[in-house]
């Protein structure tokens, strides 16, 4: 079984070992013992002792006993225990890192046998605690493994002290050399020596030097690598003597503790480093989770450290395993990160030189410069790159968020950043934690001055997709007032933008016309062709909605200026847009090409929503074209993305509407039975899955285009709207008025929808669809 199929049933894989995993095999063998004897697990130990490490490994060695899958959640960077239910969630529905818009990751869970691996507790440790109570008592599949350096102190858990790797017990005779292969610390040692040192290997000359090198640092993992990393420049006697008069300093009074050896190790190989390397170290130490080049160099130069020094000591610094390079290929960019038991000693070193202040307040500016770039270039040839990259930086634009509040004089700060940063919480599966950040700020900032009825805005756009449609009303009237007041063009049509989006999604269709056109002419007269398309997608939208031929217009003039700035994320929902007009124009074939585009050019984002209503628009092609599992295959898997998601976005009275007139003929058409099952496992499909099946990668299902098409084919979209019509109570004429047709045709076509969906009358399916929609 490879990794793609470790992780059924959970959007996610477990990161692939990059160096050889050696020895533990005793902790193994203790350690799977106890999972299937309890349902939560605790390895504990100090830093660097190789926790993670060991939970990962034995996450691969138990997956066959969770066919629920497995769902490894990395807590390093959640400070703040509040973003946990969110980082949780994230993870069970494959999108890795804190933002999901879920509260409840509980209720989101399958009831299948499960491996939740929380790696990193020491940060939430009380919140962990609590959510793992529920997800023991609320869900009996479900197993837990954590790492923290303390045990989470629930009823049921067993505890696994993870101990250093064995050592020789003494210094060995020649005789009896071959003990040392048994020995785990120098089959570690060796390995990574190796792997710095072409040909290095345990020889007679090089054994008793290895030996005293893991005893010195007590076996611990971390530093056993860090010690072999230093062979790159020196040699092991040098190494040897280095750590000998480190360590005679701190064990003269008495032996220390493998917590002081572990420190100790970092300790000696910081001092190893020149002064320039163990200056950026330090500075380094201020970056939460993942970094690039060009913001080290941002944060970390000064008159005292150039940029093109950083460059070249972070190499260095890379070499030594105190940093960790990742080159990703999505976004053709290496990041770096540290482990964190070696930036918390950083950052101990950094406030003793008194250089944190600084620091951080150069980590600040970056990265609300950074913010603002993003706002102004975003929409744009790089638009995916920038979303992709800043999802990778997120961890770092949560602290400045952070630290922003800490002081009110910031908070101005904090609101304009959050704003600016709209897209990101959208396209970055954020919509809640933006929210949150938002609506922090918020209440900081009372003043009524722009920047709040920026805010305002931002927050009602994201209210609208987290809490409902009824939320966003009082924001958006004081953000008006404060637009109004300031006559600022682009604001009011920011307010207008969102505003006709809460009226369209809640049926008012007059009123949303009004504001999405006056958005419109706002965003063109201030040239800001990034709020211009997003208010024609949704006039597009409205066009749908009414059945109005300037819908289709819109559409078109959206794609158009999306390819014409290259904006590929906001290029994906214009061609939902136009996809929409196709389809309705019985040009299925078209429409679920553009849709697969769509699809296709949104993959870098973590946008759920858009995928979400992709999925529910190819659901109504399936159906068009006599595939009713196919139709309701697509449509769990969209069900699935916007229940996870939290987001309203496509959850419109109308949209449901068709969504209920669609499932009802699948559902006539297969059978109860047959339409729930394929409903089902849709629903439960991981994300690679539901987008290989959207886009007809390689499915081998069997669909029931034949059978269906024996019986008169599929429902045509003329059928679905005459059906939405009919429940909406619209009379003969007004739909023969509405569809272009004879009234006499239309009251044809009414008996025959009626008829093939099982109904006698109209009130039948007016009954039928609000049973569905409410």
């Amino acid at each position: 079984m490879g990794a793609a199929n470790i992780m059924r049933g959970v959007r996610g894989r477990l990161p692939p070992e990059t160096t050889s995993f050696i020895g533990r095999r005793r902790e193994l063998a203790d350690a799977r013992r106890q999972m299937y004897s309890g349902r939560l697990l605790t390895l504990t130990g100090p830093a660097g002792v190789g926790k993670s490490r060991l939970a990962l490994r034995l996450a691969r060695k138990v997956r066959r006993a969770f066919p629920g899958g497995i769902v490894l959640v990395s807590l390093a960077d959640v400070q703040d225990p509040a973003l946990l239910p969110q980082t949780v969630s994230a993870a069970i529905h494959g999108r890795p890192g804190p933002g999901s818009p879920v509260e409840d990751p509980v209720g989101r869970v399958r009831e299948e046998r499960l491996l939740l691996v929380l790696d990193d507790c020491d940060h939430v440790l009380k919140a962990v605690a609590e959510l793992a109570r529920r997800w023991l008592t609320e869900h009996v599949e479900v197993h837990i493994l954590a790492t923290s350096r303390q045990v989470l102190g629930v009823a049921g858990e067993r505890v696994l002290p993870v101990a250093p790797l064995s050592l020789p017990s003494q210094a060995v005779p020649a005789d009896r050399a071959h003990t040392y292969v048994f020995a785990d610390a120098v089959s570690l040692f060796t390995d990574r020596a190796a792997s710095v040192v072409p040909g290095f290997a345990l020889d007679e000359t090089n054994r008793e030097t290895i030996w005293r090198i893991c005893r010195r640092v007590d076996g611990m993992p971390l530093a056993i690598e860090l010690a072999a990393a230093q062979l790159r420049d020196s040699s092991l006697d040098d190494v040897l003597n280095r750590l000998d008069e480190r360590f005679a300093l701190i064990t003269s009074g008495g032996r220390s503790s493998r917590a002081e050896a572990m420190e100790e190790s970092i300790g000696w190989s910081f001092g190893l480093c020149t002064a320039q390397e163990r200056l950026l170290w330090t500075r380094l130490s201020c970056f939460v989770g993942e970094w690039d080049l060009a913001a080290a160099q941002a944060v970390c130069a000064d008159d005292s450290l150039t940029p093109e020094e950083i460059a070249e000591s972070l190499d260095v610094l890379v070499s030594k395993s105190v940093a960790v390079r990742e080159y990703d290929e999505n976004g053709g960019t290496d990041y770096f990160r540290m482990f964190d038991s070696i930036r918390e000693y950083g950052l101990t070193r950094l406030r003793a030189a008194h250089q944190e202040t600084a620091t951080r307040e150069r980590h600040a500016a970056y990265f609300h410069e950074l913010a603002d770039r993003y706002s102004r270039e975003v929409f744009g040839p790089k638009q995916l790159e920038w979303v992709h990259h800043m999802i990778h930086l997120h961890p770092n634009l949560r602290q400045v968020l952070e630290r922003d509040l800490e002081g009110s004089d910031r908070a101005v700060t904090a609101l304009a950043t959050g704003a600016k940063l709209w897209s990101l919480w959208f396209s970055g599966n954020a919509l809640r934690e933006g929210y949150e950040w938002l609506t922090r700020s918020l209440a900081q900032v009372p003043q009524q001055i722009p920047e709040r009825a920026d805010g305002l805005s931002v927050a009602a756009f994201l209210a609208l997709h987290v809490e409902g449609a009824e939320s966003p009303h009082p924001m958006l009237r004081e953000a008006r007032a404060i637009a109004d007041h300031y006559g600022r063009i682009g604001l009011s049509a920011r307010v207008d933008g969102t505003y006709g989006m809460v009226a369209m999604l809640a049926g008012r269709l007059d009123e949303a016309s009004e504001a999405l056109e006056r958005a419109a002419t706002g965003h063109k007269a201030t040239g800001d062709p990034y709020g211009y398309v997003n208010a024609t997608i949704l006039l597009a939208c409205l066009g749908f909605y009414r059945g109005d031929g300037s819908g289709t217009e819109a559409a078109a003039d959206s794609l158009r200026l999306c390819e014409t700035y290259g904006a590929t994320w906001t290029k994906s929902y214009a061609l939902w847009a136009v996809a929409l007009h196709r389809w309705r124009g019985g040009d299925h074939r078209e429409a679920t090409l553009l849709i697969q585009q769509a699809i296709r050019l949104q993959q870098l984002a973590r946008d759920m929503a858009g995928l979400g209503v992709y999925l529910e628009v190819l659901s109504w092609c399936a159906t068009t074209i006599g595939q009713p599992q196919r139709a309701a295959r697509l449509m769990g898997a969209s069900s699935a993305l916007r229940k996870a998601n939290g987001g309203e976005m496509g959850e419109s009275v109308y949209f449901d509407d068709y969504d209920s007139v669609a499932m009802g003929w699948a559902r006539r058409e297969i059978g109860d039975e047959r339409f729930q099952a394929a409903y089902d496992e849709g629903a439960g499909w991981e994300l690679p899955e539901m987008v290989g099946y959207a886009l007809e990668k390689g499915t081998s299902r069997p669909e029931s285009g034949p059978e269906v098409a024996a019986r008169g084919g599929g429902f045509t979209p003329r059928e679905m709207e005459t059906a939405v019509l009919l429940s909406a109570g619209v009379s003969g004429p007004e739909i023969a008025d509405r569809l272009g047709i004879a009234p006499h045709t239309a009251e044809v076509e009414a008996d025959q929808v009626l008829e093939r969906l099982g109904f006698r009358d109209r009130e039948g399916i007016v009954g039928w669809v609000q049973r569905r929609t409410s």
